[in-house]
């Protein structure tokens, strides 16, 4: 049970023992009892202080007021006020007094006060106020916004902030989601979402929508806290667009060329190993073609750097219009560009993306007041199959470019680890000249040259051939550069002049027209002192006239050690051999050099480059060339022949415009010896009908049925097998033309050979999946200068042939309803186009 406490034992000990000064003023304001707080705390003694009025401690300036407080507490109400105490040392301390009526018997009979000491309190309170204006001061000066959201609304935000936002100081309550870019709103909120209370801010970008309109790149960090339980985001933002510009600048340079704006030689490599990673994740194709751009050193050096790099801008144009969106391109260096094709799911959409970016580049380019003609060679690699990396794809690349650029140019390589058909062939052909020299495999085919007025053969060119056993007949210029290799061309040349001119001199004494036959010299031969000589002992030894005799050089070959090309030109006309001038037009054709030379040519022959594009349009510029060519040669009183005719429009044109010798398919092809000696017989050669695509003794043989096909098929071949012997080469793009169970028929500028002992391999595509057929070839046709077409009969079971039967049945049944089947290796383009830009 409690203790009972007297009443006023407790009043006594509260007023005692209050931790505040307490004390008792009677009615006349005077200090009649107080606690030791009083005198602890303002340094006077008791004696000091009792029966002192309590106003004398006070300011002069605040007694007025406290008095008037103390006449209303006198009256019974309660008052408080803030004022100051003095010190015994002087000092100022600030108070807080409460004074309370003091009632005894219903009567107010003084005041009890409390007097609090609000020292420390005012200290705390200052430093307070101290920082706030420290802290306000800072944020309110800072260049960098400073903001504070509840619920995405603004509750404070600084000048700085305002700034940014375009808003005014001051303005709260704002959602600042509407001055958030729509695309970057989510992904605001996704970050506002993601804070956590007492985890660090989290730093976000976004694009912010000012309010005239503008629009900025902000970096901003933002942290969680709460007050009152409520969720508060404080946060600071800058404005980093300049530097989001100058950022994208130094990446665009670091990654893009500055003058095409593609991507550099370094965005090349990165993508390229991104693009392998993806390719071996899915198990895709990948391919990269490299391009050089042919003699572009040459057209920038003549015209100026100005106009080659608006031809280069002009280029990359182009270029990304035929590549489209499946294909990346790249500018390397100077004059070389790269293409990445990801996904690529055969090698053949490669060619035909080649194929396009060849023709597109002849297209020409207006630079200013130029119009210029461009031509580029393309090396292509392919993973996987020729190199996993990086590295090992770059320099199988670059290895297929310097093939195609030794190919002569304007075309493409596809990178193969073994040699392909045709480096293989030379190989061969390198070691086996020798034994050609001793076997006399080299001989003469003859093609005539033919009187427009009547068709009279008035005249021959004999073109040497090599009769390869295993490769057939071989043109001049499949193995003229190897014996200028092996430094044979000089006795290779005596060898077969001494061949012709006996040749001559035999049908001759046969009683057959009496026709000058033309050989050609190349310059080297030019510079052969024994030239004349030999000549000379070739005629005294055969007892030929030398007007039958006639030599045919190029343009160049006279500007090549000039003074000696004209004194052995000098030396063999008196000897009384005549000279032409073979592929006018291609070389320099200048009016003062043919005006220079004009005593030793006796002849002019037209390049086949002109013939080719005559037409009935009186305007085309190759018509007014040769028109030109044809007047000028008559007005220099030489002979005129246009070589290369292969229609009938080409010849009557030619003969309207004066042209009285022709020489080309459409009269012959070049024929050995024993066949030209059977037209020469004749004397005249009527203009023939077009020539049979094939072998009509071979359709007769047909036991199997063919697919005819309107468009052809690109594919490729290959060497499998010589007399039984295995080997291992790389492949040549061809174009089938037709496919049976039986065998194909096929187009390529290779010249092969009628060798039952030799298997070839071709792959092509059909409804998406790679076919093989693998045979020999039993005929074949030169259907226009060096383009061959063959006809090949498989060599496979009868098994094999009826797996292949239900997808060559799909491939007719598909055909009727359209001449293109999808997923099938078509080629829509001019096949003899196509042909010819595989390896011009």
């Amino acid at each position: 049970m409690t203790k009972h406490i007297d009443k006023d034992t407790f009043y006594r000990s509260l007023f005692m023992h209050n931790p505040e000064i307490a004390l008792y003023l009677d009615s006349d304001g005077v200090i009649a009892k107080a606690n030791q707080n009083l005198f602890k705390r303002t340094g006077y003694k008791e004696e000091e202080v009792s029966v002192s009025p309590l106003f004398k401690y006070l300011p002069k300036h605040e007694q007025g007021n406290y008095q008037k407080n103390f006449l209303e507490v006198l009256n019974g109400v309660p008052k408080s006020m803030d004022t100051f105490f003095i010190h015994n040392n002087g000092e100022s301390i600030p108070i807080h007094i409460v004074l309370i009526p003091a009632i005894v018997e219903g009567k107010v009979t003084g005041a009890f006060g409390i007097i609090i000491d609000k020292s420390e309190a005012l200290k705390l309170e200052n430093s307070l106020l101290e920082s706030e204006m420290k802290f306000r001061a800072i944020v309110e000066e800072a260049l960098v916004g400073v903001y504070i959201l509840k619920d995405n609304c603004l509750l404070y935000g600084n000048p700085y902030y305002h700034q940014l936002l375009g808003t005014k100081y001051g303005d709260v309550n704002i959602d600042i989601i509407n001055f958030v870019h729509p695309e970057d709103i989510n992904e605001l909120q996704s970050t506002f979402d993601s804070l956590k209370e007492g985890e660090e801010g989290i730093t976000h970008y976004c694009r912010v929508i000012r309010k005239n309109g503008s629009e900025i790149e902000i970096e901003a960090h933002s942290k969680l806290i709460f007050i009152d339980q409520d969720p508060i985001i404080l946060g600071t933002i800058i404005d980093i667009t300049e530097r989001k510009e100058s950022w994208d600048k130094i990446n665009f340079l670091a990654y893009f060329d500055q003058l095409t704006e593609l991507p550099n030689r370094k965005s090349f490599e990165e993508t390229l190993e991104k693009e392998l990673v993806i390719a071996k994740t899915l198990n895709q194709k990948l391919a990269i073609m490299y391009l050089d751009l042919d003699r572009f050193k040459y057209t920038n050096d003549t015209l100026g750097h100005h106009v080659g790099d608006e031809l280069l801008k002009a280029i990359s144009k182009r270029l990304l219009i035929v590549l489209g969106d499946e294909h990346q391109l790249f500018r390397i260096s100077g004059d070389e560009f790269a293409i990445i094709s990801p996904d690529c799911k055969t090698i053949n959409t490669i060619i035909d993306k080649a194929n396009q970016i060849i023709s597109a580049m002849e297209e020409q380019f207006v630079i200013e007041s130029y119009t210029l003609s461009m031509t580029t060679s393309i090396g292509i690699s392919l993973f996987p199959t020729d190199g996993e990396d990086t590295i090992s794809l770059m320099k199988n690349a670059d290895a297929a470019l310097h093939h195609a650029e030794q190919d002569g140019k304007n075309t493409f390589k596809v990178y193969s680890s073994t040699m392909d058909i045709r480096t293989y062939r030379a190989f061969k052909l390198g070691s086996d000249i020798r034994l050609a020299l001793e076997n006399d495999q080299l001989e003469y085919y003859f093609q005539p040259k033919v009187s427009t007025e009547n068709n009279e053969m008035v005249g021959a060119e004999a073109l040497i051939r090599w009769n390869h056993p295993e490769w057939g007949i071989l043109s001049p210029n499949e193995f003229i550069p190897i014996i200028e290799e092996h430094g044979l061309i000089a006795e290779v040349g005596i060898k077969m002049n001494w061949k012709v001119a006996k040749q001559i001199k035999a049908w001759q004494e046969m009683g057959l027209p009496q026709i000058p036959i033309s050989v050609n010299l190349s310059a080297k031969r030019f510079l052969d002192k024994n030239l004349v000589n030999n000549f000379q002992e070739i005629l005294e030894d055969t007892k030929l006239d030398p007007e039958f005799i006639e030599i045919e050089i190029v343009e160049t070959s006279m500007l090549e050690n000039e003074k000696i090309v004209l004194n052995t030109l000098n030396d063999l006309i008196r000897t009384g051999i005549t000279i032409s001038l073979d592929d006018f037009g291609t070389g320099y054709s200048s009016l003062s050099y043919l005006t220079k030379f004009n005593k030793y040519i006796g002849t002019l022959k037209i390049d086949r480059s002109f013939i080719t594009h005559l037409s009935q349009d009186e305007e085309n510029e190759s018509n007014l060339i040769t028109k030109t060519m044809i007047t000028l040669a008559d007005s220099l009183r030489m002979s005129v022949i246009a070589e290369g005719v292969e229609t009938y429009e080409q010849y009557q044109i030619l003969k309207q415009m004066g042209c009285k010798v022709v020489q080309g398919y459409l009269f012959s092809k070049p024929l050995p010896a024993s066949e030209f000696e059977e037209l020469l017989k004749i004397g005249t050669i009527d203009i023939p009908n077009a020539p049979q695509l094939e072998n009509p003794a071979i359709e007769e043989q047909r036991k199997f049925f063919r697919v005819p096909l309107h468009f052809p098929l690109s594919g490729s071949m290959t060497i499998t097998r010589i007399n039984g012997r295995m080997v291992d080469i790389g492949k040549t793009v061809v174009l089938i033309e037709d496919i049976g169970l039986g065998g194909l028929r096929f187009l390529t500028d290779l010249k092969l050979t009628v060798n039952l002992n030799i298997i070839l391999e071709f792959e092509t595509y059909l409804f998406g999946e790679p076919i093989k057929l693998l045979g020999s070839i039993v005929w074949m046709n030169e259907i226009k200068t060096d383009i061959y077409q063959y006809g090949l009969e498989y060599a496979f079971e009868e098994s094999e042939r009826a797996e292949f039967t239900p997808i060559l049945n799909k491939l007719a049944i598909k055909l009727r309803q359209a001449p293109i089947v999808p997923d099938c290796s078509f080629v829509t383009e001019d096949r003899y186009n196509f042909i010819k830009k595989l390896r011009k």
